[in-house]
Parts: C-alpha cells; structure tokens; sequence
C-alpha cells in the first residue's frame, strides 16, 4: 500500500466481536498447543518430587539425585515455560490467520525466535519512552504544584501520584503502533516496527479502544468478584466459583486479544499488499 494512500480504517467493533468469537471456535488447537507443554511441566515437577523424596525420605540417596542434578527437572521446566508462551502464542496467530493446526506436538522455529525477539526489543522500546515520559510528568507535576521545591523524598513522590495515570495513555498509544509486528512475525509475513507504524497511522485509537474492549469480561467479571467478596465475606465456596471465572475469563480474552491482533493485521496489512 502507498503511504500517500488513505488507509483502511480498523472496523472496531466487528473486529472485537469476531475475536471473541474466534476463542469457542478453536478449543481444539488450543488443546493441541497446550498439552505437550503441560506434560513437560507436569513430568518435570514429578522427576523434582521424586528427587525429594529419594534424597530425604530413604537412608541411601540415589546418586543420580545427590547435589546439583535435582536441579535439572526445575531447569527443564524453567527453560520450558520461557518457550511455551512465544510458541503458543505463535501457534494461535496462524491457527485464527489461517486455520493451521500444529502437525508436531511442539514447534518452536524461527518464527518463535523473531517472536521472542521482536517482543523484547517493543518491550524495551516501550519501558525507554515510558520512562522518558513518566520523568517529564513527575518534572512537570513536581513544578506546577511547587512539589519541585526542595529536596525529593519519598513523600514527594507520594503526592505526585495523581499523575502518574496519565502515563498509562501513551503505554496504550505506543503499544497500538506496534501492534501489528508480533502477528505478521509469526504467520511468516515481513513487517518491521516502521512498518507497523506507517500501516496503523490512522488506527491508533481504534487499536487501543479495540485493545481495552476485548478485556472488557475481565474488567466487569473483576467488579462482580470484588461485590462478591465484600458482600459474602464468608461464602468461600461462592469466591472460589468467581475467582475460577474470572481466571478463565481471562484466559479465554488473552487469547481473543491475540486473535485481534491476527485480524487488525489481516485488515490493515493483508499479505499481498505487503509483499
């Protein structure tokens, strides 16, 4: 697309109503992206229980558990839970951009890598700017309120805290213009931070607004949780029935959260006209 051309305008609501729909839909590749790394979790914390109990429950330890190899069950699972987010998340853009399903049970390539990659370099981007921008607002705030007169000190920094929500809104803005990297790395099509930014001018809202939309069962299943628990203080049943809700509500709009972003980039940067 021509960056002197007009670009497509993000359908907000149609988009957020088709992400959510996209979770029920694929409860199967979710299985299939899932299990293998539960079964490596669950294997590593039996072998690290085993190890336990050889080494203080019996009068002559195994020697293949003596010392620093009981470690190693705790390494496997460290190591597995660094991966298993980027291939999962991986997993599931291609599974919602083009109905792939995992033909092994794990697949950690190069598109995980530059996944992992890409987001470590965001991350990085977004925590400098977001610092720059919080040392500007406490400057700022710090002058206009004659907080900046004397020395800081932690109640200082106290009173400043009514500002400090104004830098959750360019986190949000930033994060919008980079929205389109992670799904176009890992469905294998070309897209660099620049161009995600020249292919969301225009969206920025309409990302960020879509972005805050999609959790929106969180946000009001958080509040129905917190009534409850002030209400029935003593139904632990009735708070362990919400809280399990709301944990699997969660999931349920990470994983719609990351179908937005398939379908943003779907609509914003279709394959054709980035190749």
């Amino acid at each position: 697309m021509n960056a002197a051309q007009a670009s497509p305008k993000l359908a907000v609501i149609r988009t957020t109503l088709s992400a959510w729909g996209t979770v029920p839909r694929n409860i199967g590749l979710a299985f299939r992206l899932y299990w293998p790394w539960f079964a490596i979790f669950a294997a590593s914390l039996l072998a690290w229980a085993v190890g336990i109990g050889v080494n203080s429950g019996f009068s002559t330890p195994s020697p293949a558990l003596v010392g620093g190899a009981g470690w190693v069950p705790i390494v496997v699972m460290f190591v597995a839970m660094l991966l298993a987010t980027p291939a999962i998340f991986v997993g599931w853009h291609r599974g919602i951009h083009t109905g792939e399903r995992p033909r092994q049970p794990i697949r950690v390539d190069g598109a995980v890598w530059g996944y992992i990659g890409y987001s470590i370099l965001i991350g990085l981007a977004v925590l400098l700017v977001m610092g720059l921008i919080l040392l500007l607002v406490t400057v700022v705030a710090g002058i206009s309120t004659g907080l900046g007169d004397g020395p800081m000190s932690i109640e200082r920094l106290v009173a400043l805290r009514p500002f400090l929500p104004l830098v959750i809104i360019p986190y949000y803005l930033l994060l919008s213009r980079f929205s389109l990297v992670l799904p176009a790395v890992a469905v294998g099509q070309s897209m660099s931070i620049s161009d995600s930014f020249r292919r969301t001018r225009g969206n920025t809202w309409r990302l960020t607004i879509g972005a805050g939309l999609v959790y929106l069962p969180v946000v009001v299943l958080s509040g129905v949780a917190e009534i409850v628990g002030v209400a029935f203080p003593g139904a632990l049943a009735l708070i362990l029935g919400v809280s399990l809700l709301l944990a699997l509500t969660w999931v349920f709009c990470l994983h719609a959260a990351l179908s937005f972003g398939t379908l943003a980039l779907q609509q914003l940067a279709p394959a054709e006209a980035a190749a």
